[in-house]
């Protein structure tokens, strides 16, 4: 009577171990003996008169720990029922970049469920050559994650949608396949500027995006995104606004910006950056690139795209290229194509949009 006294006057119970955990009930210590549940034949299980939830047991006839929820009994084998979904969000998350005919390393696409049943799942979603899939069982009702991963070959590049293997439900996600070229010096770069689709056809096609230098990749650079002259206070403005009426986008100037493949606002794509002077001279060098002309007709099919001057004014469009670096000198330093020049200007405005190239790290 006095040990149930005592027992029913704390919150805990340990055994094996003298101050048991504030969360649990009943606490159990050993480093020689485990907990033993009750050990039941699935015919024994069955008879159990309305059994609690979370009720558990060992089943000697499958083999396996199984406890007791809303939908029936679920074990940790996998042999259970196919779990039930209500709902699909199919762009919770997405990491890794496709390039064209290169086999997809890092791709995952994160999708998130609402189970109404648990059980198993075998996801899939195929499209351009790639498979996104994943397998597994869901053991609780609500919401869940699962990432889907990606194999294979990406066929061809540019937007493609993937439809999951859920019927009835029709839940869709889109992911980019890129197109990269080798250039003259040597160098993995893609084969068209940031925020085009396509390779150029022309001087005057696929010009891209106008980015200021050291943004990250938030929509400022569609060349219609909507203006604000409110200088930002920190590396990351918090909206898509290009901003106008300074030399600088910031209020406090970071040289750190767009020095690194992660991090530091870098806009291009997963595995990619943008060059450095030294890159952009050597590998125009190496396609004897003395010009707009020459620049087109280069492997990297570089357009005269001009510049979004920090007045919002487009400037040069068709007749000269004015591209960004990631080396800072005492401004940041960007390489300008003319009619018959081009070379490494150290004077650029960083609320100035200009175009990016990027390259493979």
């Amino acid at each position: 009577m006095a040990l149930l006294l005592c027992f029913s006057m704390k919150s805990q119970i340990g055994i094996g171990i003298p101050n048991p955990d504030a969360s649990c009930v009943l606490e159990l210590a050993s480093i020689e003996k485990g907990f033993l549940p009750p050990r039941l034949t699935t015919a024994q299980r069955d008879a159990i008169t309305r059994p609690a939830l979370g009720l558990t047991i060992y089943n000697t006839t499958k083999k396996c720990l199984e406890w007791y929820l809303t939908t029936g009994w679920y074990n940790a084998c996998g042999d259970n029922g196919i779990a039930i979904i209500d709902s699909y969000i199919c762009t919770t998350a997405t990491t890794g970049t496709m390039v064209e005919g290169t086999r997809v390393s890092g791709v995952s696409q994160t999708i998130t469920v609402n189970v109404k049943t648990v059980g198993s799942y075998d996801i899939s979603a195929t499209a351009n050559g790639v498979t996104f899939s994943a397998k597994g069982n869901l053991t609780a009702l609500g919401m869940h994650d699962i990432v889907l991963t990606a194999t294979g070959i990406p066929a061809n590049y540019g937007s493609h949608t993937f439809t999951l293997n859920t019927t009835p439900v029709n839940c869709t996600f889109s992911r980019v396949t890129h197109l990269t070229v080798t250039g003259a010096g040597g160098g993995i770069w893609m084969a068209y500027n940031l925020g085009a689709t396509a390779p150029s056809a022309s001087m005057s096609d696929q010009y891209g995006g106008y980015y200021q230098w050291g943004r990250g990749n938030d929509g400022h650079g569609d060349e219609n995104s909507a203006t604000t002259s409110t200088r930002s206070p920190t590396d990351d403005p918090g909206h898509g606004l290009f901003i106008t009426g300074n030399a600088n986008w910031q209020i406090t100037v970071n040289n750190n910006l767009w020095q690194t493949v992660k991090g530091n606002n870098n806009p291009c794509p997963d595995g990619f950056r943008v060059p450095t002077s030294a890159e952009f001279e050597g590998e125009f060098k190496a396609g004897n690139v003395t010009g707009v002309a020459s620049a087109f007709n280069s492997i990297l099919k570089i357009p005269a795209a001009g510049n979004r001057e920090r007045s919002n004014k487009m400037e040069f469009r068709g007749s000269q290229g004015r591209y960004w670096t990631s080396t800072v000198t005492t401004h940041s330093n960007y390489y300008r194509i003319g009619a018959t020049s081009s070379y490494i200007d150290l004077a650029g405005n960083r609320a100035n949009g200009l175009s990016v190239r990027c390259i493979k790290d």
